[in-house]
């Protein structure tokens, strides 16, 4: 059985599964990607020390082609905590420096660029179900969205696929079906989004993933803004969590829990593992 059908047999949650990358680097590639494309890209070192920095490192492209047609390429820097994106051509990925692009005003980097974008996974030789499921969803959301979309290489959670990313907010949604990724786009484009589908923000971390989900669907808000991130601190296995909406403050308290039976999480894994998951103890 395919990871994804698998994880949604099993009823697995998706929310609070996206790392947290505050900051993320786009590089346009047309080469047919391999089951690791970043780092036969960029090397191995630059992959580990982008994670390390908490950069998201992706290739994307809009259809695959000739690598001859990268002599120029784009590459977009986006900021998922202030809503920004900026872009410059570059002829290589040798002129592109990680640390710069995890620090450095977004200024130094290009020209502002006017969102949104829509990423989509389909980087099939590292899961099929990426592919199966991608490839599906991404053609009927370039016919409503056009060139605001892009492929995009491992995004993890193939189990979720189809996965779609809203940027600059780094909203990410999973388990979006060919006819949902226009409607959740449409939503993005007005302002607002949709809980049900929530994998989590890139810019939080996963307990307040968690508790961001439960409080919208608790308060019914709909809106990108009507949910701040105050306060999260964490140890290994609890963490306190504060949001803020136009109510007031809310708190919660989260502990982790790892989740049963233990399953493949791709479609390539040879070991089975227990994903672990946030669950909310206490709000107030």
């Amino acid at each position: 059985m395919r990871c994804s059908a698998l994880a949604e047999q099993l009823g697995e949650p998706m929310i609070g599964t996206v790392d947290q990358r505050e900051r993320w680097l786009l590089v346009e590639d047309r080469s047919a990607w391999g089951s690791h494309a970043v780092r036969d890209r960029f090397g191995a070192d630059v992959e580990a020390r982008a994670k390390e920095l908490g950069l998201r490192l992706l290739l994307v492209r809009r259809r695959e082609g000739d690598p001859a047609d990268d002599a120029v390429r784009a590459a977009i820097l986006v900021d998922t905590l202030t809503g920004e994106m900026v872009s410059r051509t570059v002829s290589s990925a040798a002129d592109l420096s990680v640390e710069a692009a995890a620090a450095a005003p977004l200024s130094s980097f290009g020209e502002p660029l006017a969102g949104p974008l829509f990423l989509v996974c389909t980087n099939g030789k590292r899961d099929a179900c990426c592919a199966l499921r991608g490839r599906a969803l991404i053609a009927t959301l370039a016919a409503t969205q056009g060139n605001r979309v892009w492929e995009t290489t491992h995004l993890g959670g193939h189990r979720f696929a189809g996965n779609l990313v809203c940027l600059p907010d780094g909203i990410v949604y999973g388990r979006v079906a060919p006819l949902d990724g226009p409607r959740l786009a449409d939503a993005y484009v007005a302002g607002r989004l949709d809980p049900s589908f929530l994998r989590g923000r890139s810019a939080w971390p996963a307990p307040a993933q968690v508790a961001e989900q439960v409080l919208r669907e608790r308060m019914d808000l709909d809106g990108l803004a009507d949910v701040r991130l105050e306060e999260a601190t964490l140890d290994a296995d609890h963490a306190t969590v504060v949001l803020r909406t136009r109510t007031g403050a809310h708190t919660f308290e989260l502990h982790a829990d790892r989740l049963q039976p233990a399953r493949p999480t791709s479609c390539r894994a040879d070991d089975t593992e227990a994903p672990l998951h946030w669950v909310i103890s206490a709000a107030r």
